[in-house]
């Protein structure tokens, strides 16, 4: 029998061979890789399981259960880096609230804010105050990717905001909608990567994620201080991004006592993004267990059923998860999880906000 090594080679010569020659090795690390993962994904279920155990006894048991579930959530997050003194940053003293009057209609008058967060960094949003007499409940109205505060308050044409922002205010509660770093690059300001800024903030122990939370939570320091603002009636709203950051702001949040979340609960591993996702995170908090932050506090949740860009089987799934907390505690009233007729939108019927308004 001859060397099959010399049988590939001629003398004086190097050995060569077609291109795709190695690919079935390839293809096989891949599909052991994806199969493997596969398997780990279906196992988180049972991991999340043992890991997340609060108490049903009663909601007062259940609340001080989930404490330190909440504080490793931040701690997931990377928000611990944000709420210290970064060592080499000089703590500057804080600036105060910029308000500059845009104008006032039959509906409110309409502010445009800014507010310090920490040194070097400060929040802008768009605050709404309705005609009349306050103090007024407030609500935060989060926009989601390729928005701005101003789109969701129908200051122009939007496809799928459906003036969300004013048929709050025509509630008489006030609004105020930041903004994240989420606009249309070009249209409504400066071009930016957000994958690698979120690369950045992971490599010195954050996130863009824990960034715009704690923006949002600075926020609300300054706004509940305001003699108008009913510092007790506190809720938040939000579409597709928007109602991630809801769910999430709300879940870190107890201030916040009731949540609209639109078009984002879904089944994380086949709707994942980077600036969704954090170490373990799969094995600790998905979605429902996100839920389980904010309950026992009135939820609801929401999917269209022509939704283009997550699929509704997901949300329906997902939802399900959600809802046992709720219901084991017996408080099944206080959590909605709604497939309404629409796309990739925030719905244009009166369900979420009543739902909103009746638990504010």
């Amino acid at each position: 029998m001859g060397d099959t090594h010399n049988q590939h080679k001629t003398a004086g010569s190097l050995y060569i061979e077609p291109e795709d020659k190695g690919n079935h090795y390839r293809l096989k690390q891949y599909e052991e890789l994806i199969a493997w993962i596969t398997r780990l994904q279906q196992q988180s279920e049972l991991q999340r399981r043992n890991y997340f155990t609060p108490d049903y006894t009663d909601g007062k048991c259940y609340m001080s259960s989930i404490e330190h579930y909440r504080q490793e959530f931040a701690t997931m997050l990377g928000l611990p880096l944000l709420a210290r003194n970064a060592g080499d940053i000089v703590n500057e003293p804080p600036d105060e609230a910029i308000y500059e009057l845009v104008g006032e209609d039959e509906l409110s008058t309409i502010y445009r804010v800014t507010i310090p967060v920490r040194e070097g960094l400060h929040a802008y949003g768009i605050l709404l105050l309705p005609q009349g007499k306050g103090p007024f409940p407030l609500v935060i109205s989060q926009h989601g990717g390729q928005g701005t505060p101003e789109m969701t308050a129908g200051f122009f044409a939007s496809d799928n905001y459906n003036e969300m922002t004013r048929r709050i205010v025509q509630r008489g509660v006030a609004v105020f909608a930041p903004q994240l770093l989420l606009w249309e690059t070009g249209r409504f300001g400066p071009v930016f990567d957000r994958k690698q800024i979120d690369v950045q903030l992971k490599q010195l122990g954050s996130s863009i994620t824990a960034l715009e939370l704690f923006k949002i939570q600075r926020c609300l320091d300054h706004l509940l201080e305001r003699q108008d603002i009913d510092a007790k009636r506190v809720g938040m709203v939000g579409l597709s991004y928007g109602g991630f950051y809801t769910l999430f702001a709300t879940a870190l949040d107890s201030r916040i006592g009731v949540a609209v979340s639109s078009c984002f609960v879904n089944d994380r591993f086949t709707q994942g993004r980077s600036d969704w996702t954090w170490h373990n995170s799969g094995n600790m908090f998905l979605d429902a267990e996100v839920c389980g932050l904010i309950c026992p506090r009135p939820l609801y949740i929401e999917g269209g059923s022509r939704d283009e860009l997550f699929g509704v089987q997901g949300f329906v799934a997902e939802s399900r998860l959600a809802g046992v907390h709720y219901d084991r505690l017996a408080i099944g009233d206080r959590f909605k999880a709604v497939v309404f007729d629409g796309a990739h939108e925030f719905n244009p019927h009166d369900e979420p906000l009543d739902f909103l308004c009746k638990h504010l």
